[in-house]
């Protein structure tokens, strides 16, 4: 699970956790898909569903805009957001550099209780996918994923990859798309495979072949016009086409 320290004051008597509460119940809700791109996100609603003020909503909606789950803008309704291509390719060409880095400084030194563990996490997202559970599946990834930058042995990698892994865990969920299937589990299990055989150039192969195909499964809506006329481009009538452009 994607865990960040938000410190909220206190308003009202409300605890300190009230305000991460409500960003893990939203965060969740969103990669568990219970919470689709443009809802609408009402501070009073949440108010009354979570028994805390609209200012710790807000505070809440404000870390989640920083994290891109939430679209803030003046004077407006907050709403989920809206999947983004670049950023997801930005966060893409990030991680290829990341993860395929982390492979090389992994190389042959992976004990055989390690292998198995990497592999029994694997087995978790197997059972996520059996269960259709999507926020847990995009946490057992993520997870893998960690585990073996922690077995790299840098820690500023680790940092880094613990930074871009919730932003990639976002893109993949408001795409709503099946990024995660029984054959990336099957991409995770021939990596392990590669380390424990020693051949860190496949390993390294296969880590950037699956990174490479979880975004190419990626579904981006094209954003909104606000054109009156491109709105309604083809969708008249020859007669009122004609109106339309006098």
């Amino acid at each position: 699970m994607h865990n960040i320290d938000i410190t909220f004051s206190r308003t009202g008597g409300e605890p300190r956790a009230a305000g991460h509460q409500v960003y893990e119940a939203l965060y969740t809700a969103i990669l568990d898909r219970r919470l689709a791109p443009n809802t609408r996100l009402s501070k009073e609603t949440l108010g009354r569903i979570f028994s805390v003020s609209t200012g710790t909503v807000q505070r809440a909606l404000s870390r989640l805009a920083e994290d891109g789950a939430v679209e803030l803008a003046p004077n407006q309704v907050a709403s989920i957001a809206r999947p983004c291509e670049r950023n997801a390719r930005e966060l893409l060409e990030a991680r290829l550099m990341i993860e395929s880095q982390v492979i090389r400084l992994i190389g042959d030194r992976l004990a055989p209780e390690q292998l198995d563990e990497l592999r029994d996490m694997i087995e978790r997202q197997r059972q996520c996918l059996a269960g259709g559970d999507h926020a847990g599946m995009l946490g057992q990834a993520n997870r893998f994923h960690l585990r073996l930058a922690e077995h790299a042995g840098n820690p500023w990698l680790l940092d880094f990859l613990a930074r871009l892994l919730p932003r990639a865990a976002l893109s993949i969920a408001l795409s709503r798309s099946r990024a995660y299937s029984a054959t990336s589990c099957d991409e995770h299990q021939a990596v392990v495979q590669a380390l424990a055989d020693g051949d860190t150039e496949r390993a390294s192969e296969l880590m950037c072949r699956h990174l490479n195909g979880l975004f190419a499964r990626l579904r981006f809506m094209p954003p909104p016009t606000e054109d009156l006329r491109a709105a309604f481009q083809g969708r008249l009538g020859p007669n009122r086409r004609r109106a339309s452009q006098a």
